[in-house]
C-alpha cells in the first residue's frame, strides 16, 4: 500500500460525497512520529454512518485487502480496522454532528473539512485520571483473580488456559503502572494506550522487573514469570495505597495461596 496516494483516493470519495462531512487523520501519521509499519488512524465524520458501515467500496478500493476487522465498539464508534499488503488502515465512522465536541488529546490533521469547524477545534491537554478507592479495590481482585487462576493452570498443566489468564493478569498490572505513574509524575503525565510508547514513558525499574514477567509454556517457567508478575503487583499495589491514601490489601495472604497452589507440582516449587 502507498499510503499518500490511498489517503488521495480516500480524500476524493469523501468530497464527492454528500453524507462525509468532515475527515479527520490522527495517530503518529498526525503528530509525524511515523515507524515504517505505523498505520494510518483516520475519522470520517458522517451525517448518517449506517451507509458507510453497510458498504465496503470505499475502502476496499485503496488497497490490496488482506483481512478486516469490523467492530462495533459498544459506548464508543464503529471501525472498520483494515489490513492491506504493505499497510493497514484504522477507519474509526462517527456521526457528524459529534464532531464540534470531539476532544483530541493528541496531533490531529482535517483532510476534508465541509463546514469549516478546522478553526475551532485544538488540541486538548492530556490530563489522565485516578482510581476511587473501590475502582483501586477492585483492581487489585480482578489482577489476584487471574493470579491465582494461573498458578492453578500451571500445576494442571494447561498452558493455554495459564496464558489467558495471564493475559487478565497483566491487564490489571498494566492499569497499576498507569495509575503509578500519573500518582508520582502528576495527571498530566501522557501513559499512551495499551501499554503503547512504554520505552518513552514507562520508568526503567519498571521495564527492568516487566523483563522478568513473561513465560514459556514450561511449567517452571510459568512458575517463575507469575512469582515475577505479582510481585510487582505487589510493589505497585503498596505504593499506590500510600500515595492515594487508600486501607492497605493483604498481598503476602495471596502470594502465599499462591505458593501452596504451585507447592502440588514438584516443577513449579
Amino acid at each position: 500500500m502507498e499510503y499518500d496516494n490511498a489517503i488521495d483516493t480516500l480524500i476524493a470519495w469523501a468530497q464527492n460525497s454528500e453524507n462525509v462531512r468532515a475527515m479527520v487523520m490522527t495517530g503518529s501519521a498526525a503528530a509525524h512520529e511515523t515507524h515504517p509499519l505505523s498505520d494510518r488512524d483516520i475519522e470520517i465524520y458522517a451525517t448518517d454512518p449506517t451507509p458507510l458501515l453497510a458498504d465496503d467500496s470505499w475502502w476496499d478500493q485503496l488497497g490490496e485487502v488482506l483481512v478486516v476487522e469490523r467492530l462495533a465498539t459498544p459506548g464508543w464508534h464503529p471501525a472498520r480496522l483494515v489490513y492491506y499488503i504493505g499497510g493497514k488502515l484504522d477507519l474509526t465512522v462517527i456521526r457528524a454532528d459529534a464532531l464540534p465536541m470531539t476532544r483530541h488529546e493528541r496531533p490531529f490533521t482535517f483532510l476534508v473539512d465541509k463546514d469549516s469547524l478546522s478553526g475551532s477545534l485544538h488540541v486538548a491537554a492530556v490530563r489522565s485520571s485516578l482510581p476511587d478507592e473501590a475502582a483501586f479495590q477492585e483492581r487489585l481482585n480482578w489482577g489476584y483473580a487471574a493470579a491465582l487462576m494461573c498458578a492453578k493452570a500451571i500445576v494442571r498443566d494447561e498452558p493455554w488456559s495459564n496464558k489467558i489468564r495471564d493475559r487478565d493478569l497483566k491487564a490489571s498490572l498494566l492499569t497499576l503502572i498507569e495509575w503509578d505513574h500519573c500518582v508520582r509524575h502528576g495527571l498530566d503525565y501522557d501513559v499512551r494506550f495499551l501499554g503503547s510508547r512504554m520505552r518513552q514513558w514507562m520508568d526503567a525499574d519498571v521495564q527492568q522487573a516487566l523483563e522478568q514477567c513473561w513465560a514459556h509454556f514450561d511449567v517452571v517457567d510459568s512458575a517463575r514469570a507469575l512469582r515475577a508478575s505479582i510481585a510487582l503487583f505487589a510493589r505497585l499495589g503498596r505504593r499506590l495505597a500510600d500515595g492515594l491514601g487508600f486501607r492497605s490489601f493483604n498481598h503476602d495472604r495471596v502470594h502465599r495461596e499462591v505458593e501452596v497452589i504451585l507447592a502440588t507440582q514438584s516443577g513449579a516449587r
